[in-house]
């Protein structure tokens, strides 16, 4: 039986739950967030959302047009909606979890726990680009349906503060557009990229372009990159954070640590690392944490073992620069690490 692996992320609404709640329950509302889903029909006359109602939703991406008969499996008023595809036995659900006051976090997951049927598998093989390539179109997609939610459920509503986390000698605080000329002298900085070039900026345009990216993610998923200030000062030494990504075909929490030269050696990426680390695995506990590091890279490679991450060559793969090798918080059975 081919291997899928689950999918999974999140975004973080600035709405209470029953609001959320209202917008996700039904599946008829589908069309209105997924971009593959263009219609939903409840079977055998049902009305109400419950534990084993059916029904069919029409589906379209890229020139093709397809059919899916599903069945709801879990319903948890207020917390869960999950439904099984008859065609390929996965099962797609929506969870909320509140996040602080009149706030919530939607997870959208895509598990299998019996597998992938064959003929899902053959599929995906001969029409839809193979396995790995329609997991990250699975995954934008899911994407794209949690935005649509977000932008629905927030319309109106003032969003509340971001988190700053704090160490006896760092400040990580969210980054603000006005922070783009010191983030230039970092990542434009050839020593600071030296292992991945392809992130070297050539002027405050990129600058500002790659801040605001970092602001937008920090919006949508309520996690991201955090900029780096000794404690009491006002200049940034560096950034640390999170990305949601996929690797390999899983959904992953990408971990960066970057600092300028002159703070090398101080044990700043050390710290920073650990301190994200530590608060991306209390806020998001099911996810995996990856550090992806460049083979000579000797000095994160250690921030990465010294952060408790262990070798994870399943989740090697060649970036913009080449080879990445994988660093995660995965353990198999045995609790050992993945290599």
């Amino acid at each position: 039986m081919p291997e899928i692996h689950v999918l999974e992320t999140d975004v973080l609404i600035h709405a209470p739950s029953a609001r959320v709640w209202a917008l996700m329950h039904d599946p008829r509302r589908l069309p209105e967030w997924s971009p593959q889903v263009r219609s939903t029909t409840l079977l055998d006359g049902a009305e109400e959302i419950a534990v084993g109602v059916r029904f069919v939703n029409d589906n379209a991406q890229s020139g093709l047009s397809w059919t899916t008969h599903c069945e709801v499996v879990r319903y948890l008023p207020g917390t869960e909606l999950a439904f099984r595809v008859d065609e390929n036995w996965l099962i797609w659900s929506f969870t909320l979890k509140a996040d602080g006051a009149g706030k919530t976090r939607v997870i959208q997951r895509r598990e299998a726990p019996e597998g992938i049927s064959d003929y899902a598998h053959g599929l995906t093989e001969k029409y839809m680009g193979g396995t790995i390539a329609f997991n990250q179109t699975m995954f934008e997609g899911m994407s794209q349906t949690l935005l649509r939610m977000k932008e629905a459920c927030e319309s109106g509503i003032e969003k509340t503060s971001i988190p700053e986390l704090r160490t006896a000698r760092l400040c990580l605080d969210l980054p603000k557009t006005e922070d783009s000329v010191q983030i230039l002298e970092i990542a434009g900085n050839p020593r600071t990229v030296e292992h991945n070039p392809s992130d070297f900026l050539t002027g405050i345009p990129d600058a500002e372009a790659l801040v605001n990216r970092w602001i937008r993610h920090w919006e949508f998923y309520g996690y991201g990159y955090w900029c780096v200030r000794e404690k009491d000062q006002s200049r940034i030494v560096g950034y640390c954070g999170v990305k949601n990504m996929t690797v390999q075909g899983h959904s992953v929490l990408n971990l960066i640590c970057r600092l300028r030269p002159e703070v090398w050696g101080r044990g700043y990426g050390t710290e920073a690392t650990q301190t994200v680390l530590d608060w991306a695995q209390r806020t998001h506990p099911n996810r995996t944490l990856l550090a992806r590091i460049r083979p000579k890279n000797s000095a994160s490679r250690k921030v990465a073992l010294k952060a408790g991450l262990m070798r994870d060559p399943i989740l090697d793969e060649d970036g913009e620069d080449g080879l990445d090798l994988s660093f995660s918080t995965r353990r198999n059975s045995s609790g050992s690490t993945y290599a």
